[in-house]
């Protein structure tokens, strides 16, 4: 209840007492515990209370969405963690998710006091294997026997990442004791392929338990037990279970739970444990460093794997839990029979599974429809409770109660609308979890028996026979399915724990386009329609899944698995690899490489939906001691700029073909051995490779040079100066890696068509289509006007959402420069940013030259971005969106033409800028922005490094054309520049440069050399007209809109929306024509 006055009289009531001696100013319990702290402001002291949080009710649609961060005092997250050090609150915000913070951190806490005192003790650290799970340390406590039974705790720590499971033992024999141990070791071969190496324990595994000891050695696992009575040198151990001790204490204390639900006490301790930062782990939570390891060694790029902390409540608080008969809508005529029990939170399943303690029927329940009271805990006393309980029930009629239960249903409901969304790109598979849907309809009375039985069990039912002893409390939680599946129960056991971090999180927002939302039940409704995924749009399309686990949460999970089907079925057609035994003597002392799934979605040129495919890659980056030449080239863009120009020039056609499993053609030429692809895996089985793989470092250089052999068997030889070109007379071919073009003249075509039979007899082609797209850039053709134009549109559109801001200039940069950061960015800033850099970078070196300065500027702060770095490049992104029409224009003349242009001394460190634009055939082929590397002591000297550069490219690009048979009109290469000191140095004999920097007085003679013989001929050019003067420096928008327009970029927008309106005709067409037909 929110108030506006407090009575002091009423809190002595309630057995509460204000502490204002000493400088306090506190509401304190009668055991001393603070509740609330009093500010003094506008001469009143003021409480600032925060309302109560609530779980949610069941709804009547999916929910996707992910629960909003909950702002709390220090204090309140002190008890909702299980009472934590007060550095692991300060480190809090920055480890996990969903936790903010209110005032300061600093807490109070007597429970703390009177649960964690103890004796110091020095342990010298010891030397920890790298890698999770490899190094476990085992320690066992007794108890008195306790709920379900349980006598003991066996708690497993991994001393790497710190992260604890808890096993709890009806018996400490040696029978139950290696059942515990199985079963671990079982869960983290199959799920993380983990081999633990290393165990260490106290001294009574061997003294007392040998047939323990005994199993461990067989599994090959190094036994390091402890001194007899010396406790203390088994670290690990001891040190993780003293604090899960001391935190399991200092919880009951601060709950007054009774002391027989010791297991669910040290359950949840466990679990807060393993989200709480260390110190020892640079203030990370063991799950975030176990599980980030995992993912970085699966070739799952993740910053981190923050564990969600929305969830979670004080412990020991109140709770009212819906009852069966309300969550299945039983009974419901009878309208004022309560909808709830009143208990108290004892553990946590996941993050929206609660365990709830029952005092009434003295049980435990798992339930997700819970509501919270935060400021309420178990009073200690049973008789009070119960009497407490009676007399709430005696004050508030049930048409109350069920009325409150209602709208606080609706509130939440409302909250979720309004709340932020987060998105989560991990995801985990853990052990024994029971998952919980939320359904369309209601479930069926098969589901709901299940689901009762399950939900009333404190613990799972072990079954009858054999009786388990032992009950693995830290690998029990619960997830949220995404779909619901009639056939399946409402809860059952499933190897997934992950959403015990993404639980709640069923309104996700898949994409946003505009001020469009896309969610992922607006994507399902999309694909169940009759063809409705050929409508599908790729901004409205989820993200690719990342691993193959996670394909059973995507909405197109099953498309995918059939194209790994397809993509498994090429391979055995292909003869890829042989199927062999693990202990075949030709895998001894061999490294066997791990392989993964990688998976793209396919569309049309217009960007809608055409297939999912799925690619098996062999994890490359873990081969050793690989020492040939894996050198592999591949066709510069600067190249293929140049092969379109000439086609634009003389009119060739443009065939496009793509290769099939191109590196599979490759015969491997040693023995590799690979694991087999996850999911179709066979215990005991390895796979040798006969073929080439996608992702093995020699694959890329075998299969170009097989591809290039094959090519010359037909005729093709190598052009000089392009490594991925080759000519048989006026027949040009490139490609890059798969994917391959043919350019040549009408006339050609039959003999082109004998070739690609040729090709088609040694490889599996697909295409044969006119060229539309090439590593990701649209070619627009107008053949009638001899044009072709570069977009890269789709490409712009998908990185703009990189942008965190809104710039609304109409350049790509300010004319304000740049500073470095007196700051020190984040890692995450600095990902980021690289991040956006290295996208714009790509544009701007394909079709967007107007961009490349701004790039290159902004390129120079890679490695500390500051805020305003951050914007600058937002306002680059932002202008490539509204600008994403643009299209690079080639054709529509004969020139071949240079511009140089520098920027004296325009840096920090006073190096200059320089930048040169290649002109073909009416076409900007070619153009560079970039920083000098040397210092320059006068404008004519930067110009002069910028004009020396120019002409190195100019000449690499004639003698190319040479290669491939194009004659020029001019025999030498016409260079225009600015400065007219720098033209006279260049041409004229009698002037000489006067410098004493050596490296410039030598491009200068070249320079000189060069124009002597005839080979550059270097003119003036006003600065008005100097093309390159955009790369030097940042243009106002009266000047930059010009240089645009100079650089050959064109709106192709109207075009491409009259080229939209033909096919629709032509389709249109096509119809008629079936119909007439039928």
């Amino acid at each position: 209840m929110v108030c506006n006055l407090v009575s002091l009289r009423k809190l002595h009531q309630m057995n509460l007492w204000w502490d204002n001696q000493l400088g306090q100013n506190v509401i304190r319990t009668k055991e001393g515990n603070p509740i609330a702290y009093l500010e003094d402001r506008h001469d009143q002291f003021v409480i600032e209370y925060q309302p109560e949080g609530y779980a949610s009710f069941t709804t009547t649609r999916p929910s996707y969405r992910i629960r909003n961060s909950v702002l709390a005092d220090a204090q309140r997250w002190h008890l909702r963690l299980g009472h934590p050090g007060p550095q692991a609150i300060e480190h809090l915000v920055n480890a996990s998710k969903g936790a903010r913070i209110r005032g300061p951190t600093t807490v109070e806490c007597d429970a703390c006091g009177i649960a964690k005192m103890k004796r110091q003790i020095r342990r010298t650290p010891k030397d920890i294997e790298e890698g999770p799970g490899l190094q476990l340390a085992i320690d066992f406590h007794d108890f008195e026997k306790g709920y379900q039974d349980f006598r003991s705790l066996m708690l497993v720590t991994d001393r790497w990442s710190g992260l604890v499971w808890d096993y709890y033992l009806q018996d400490r024999t040696s029978d139950t004791i290696i059942k515990a141990l199985e079963d671990l070791f079982r869960t983290l071969k199959h799920q993380y392929n983990i081999i633990p190496k290393i165990i260490e324990c106290d001294n009574e595994i061997v003294t007392q338990k040998p047939q323990v000891y005994a199993f461990i050695c067989s599994k090959g696992i190094k036994f390091e037990p402890s001194a007899p009575n010396t406790q203390s040198q088994n670290g690990g151990a001891e040190r993780s279970g003293g604090v899960i001790k001391d935190k399991a204490r200092a919880m009951r204390e601060g709950a007054k739970l009774p002391a027989f639900l010791w297991p669910e006490i040290v359950r949840a301790a466990v679990y807060l444990f393993n989200r709480t930062p260390h110190y020892q782990a640079n203030w990370k939570t063991p799950i975030d460093r176990f599980h980030t390891y995992i993912a970085h060694s699966e070739g799952v790029v993740v910053e981190d794997r923050k564990p969600q902390q929305a969830h979670l409540k004080v412990y020991g608080c109140k709770a009212f839990a819906m009852t069966p008969e309300a969550q299945k809508k039983e009974k419901r005529l009878q309208r004022f029979k309560p909808r709830a029990w009143i208990g108290y939170l004892v553990g946590y399943d996941s993050t929206n599974i609660y365990r709830i303690w029952l005092p009434r029927q003295n049980r435990v329940i798992r339930t997700r429809d819970v509501i919270f009271n935060e400021e309420e805990q178990f009073s200690g006393n049973m008789a009070t409770t119960l009497a407490i309980m009676q007399d709430e029930f005696q004050k508030v009629s049930l048409q109350e109660f069920n009325q409150i239960v209602e709208n606080i249903e609706i509130q939440h409901q409302d909250s979720l609308e309004r709340g932020t969304q987060e998105t989560d790109d991990f995801s985990y598979i853990g052990h024994f979890d029971s998952i919980e849907y939320i359904m369309d309809t209601a479930p069926s009375a098969c589901d709901l028996a299940h689901q009762q039985e399950k939900e009333d069990d404190a613990y799972p039912t072990p079954p009858e026979s054999p009786k388990e002893s032992f009950h693995p409390a830290a690998l029990f939680s619960s997830a949220i399915g995404e779909h619901v599946n009639t056939q399946v129960p409402i809860s059952e056991h499933l190897q997934t724990w992950k959403a015990s971090f993404l639980a709640g999180r069923l309104i996700q927002s898949i994409r946003k386009h505009g001020d469009q939302i896309i969610s992922k039940a607006k994507l399902e409704r999309l694909i169940k329609q009759p063809g409705g995924l050929s409508r599908v749009h790729r901004r409205n399309l989820p993200p690719e899944p990342k691993c193959h686990r996670g394909l059973k949460d995507h909405p197109l999970g099953t498309l995918f698995e059939q194209a790994e089907k397809v993509h498994l079925k090429g391979h055995k057609e292909m003869q890829t690899w042989q199927e062999i035994m693990s202990s075949d003597p030709l895998c001894k002392d061999r490294q066997i490489l791990d392989c993964k799934w990688i998976y793209v979605y396919k569309f049309d040129k217009h960007g809608r939906f055409l297939k999912c495919k799925a690619r098996l890659v062999v994890r490359g980056d873990q081969q050793k001691n690989h020492t040939d030449d894996l050198y592999a080239a591949t066709l510069a863009v600067r190249s293929f700029r140049v092969l379109m120009s000439i086609a634009a020039r003389f009119d060739l056609e443009l065939i496009q073909y793509d290769i099939t499993n191109a590196f599979v053609n490759a015969e491997v030429e040693e023995d590799v051995f690979m694991r087999m692809p996850p999911g179709y895996r066979r215990p005991g089985r390895v796979l040798k490779l006969k073929k080439a793989l996608f992702g093995l470092k020699q694959s890329p250089v075998l299969w170009q040079r097989l591809f290039k052999r094959s090519l010359q068997d037909i005729g093709f030889h190598p052009i000089p100066h392009e490594p991925c070109c080759m000519a048989k007379g006026d027949i040009l071919i490139f490609f890059y890696v798969d994917d391959i073009v043919l350019a040549y003249r009408k006339k050609s075509t039959e003999i082109v068509q004998q070739l690609v039979k040729k090709l088609q007899d040694q490889f599996k082609m697909t295409g044969g289509t006119e060229l539309q797209w090439f590593l990701g850039i649209e070619i627009i053709r107008d053949r009638k006007d001899h044009l072709i134009w570069l977009s890269q549109s789709s490409y712009i559109e998908k990185i703009a959402n990189l942008s965190e801001s809104q710039p609304s200039d109409n350049v790509p940069m300010a004319q304000g420069g740049l500073h470095p950061y007196t700051g020190t960015a984040s890692l995450r800033s600095i990902h980021k940013y690289q991040r956006k850099i290295g996208s714009l970078m790509y544009a701007a070196v394909v079709t967007r030259p107007d961009i490349a300065f701004a790039t290159s500027k902004l390129s120079q702060y890679l490695m500390n971005p500051s805020p305003e770095h951050h914007k600058a490049a937002d306002q680059v992104l932002r202008y490539l969106q509204r600008t994403q029409d643009l299209a690079l224009q080639l054709g529509g003349g004969d020139d071949y033409i240079l511009f140089s242009d520098a920027s004296f001394a325009d840096n920090q460190d006073r190096k200059s800028s320089q930048g040169y634009i290649i002109r073909l055939f009416g076409g900007t082929v070619g153009w560079r922005a970039n920083k000098q590397a040397t210092v320059t002591t006068s404008t004519t000297e930067a110009e002069l490094l910028a004009l020396s550069q120019a002409s190195r490219e100019g000449m690499f690009m004639e003698r190319l054309l040479n290669d491939l048979q194009i004659c020029l009109d001019n025999h030498h290469i016409h260079i225009f520049c600015d400065n007219v000191q720098t033209i006279r140095l260049v041409n004229e004999d009698i002037n000489r440069l006067q410098t004493r920097l050596r490296h410039v007085d030598i491009h200068n003679h070249w320079l000189r050399q060069e124009a002597r013989m005839g080979r550059i001929r270097v003119e003036h050019c006003p600065t008005s007209k100097m093309l390159a003067d955009g790369l030097t420096k940042a243009l106002p928008r009266q000047k930059f809109e010009p240089f645009v327009e100079q650089l050959g970029l064109v709106d192709v927008s109207k075009w491409r929306h009259e080229n939209k309106n033909d096919e629709r005709h032509q389709e249109i067409d096509e119809i008629d024509e079936d119909i007439y037909e039928a």
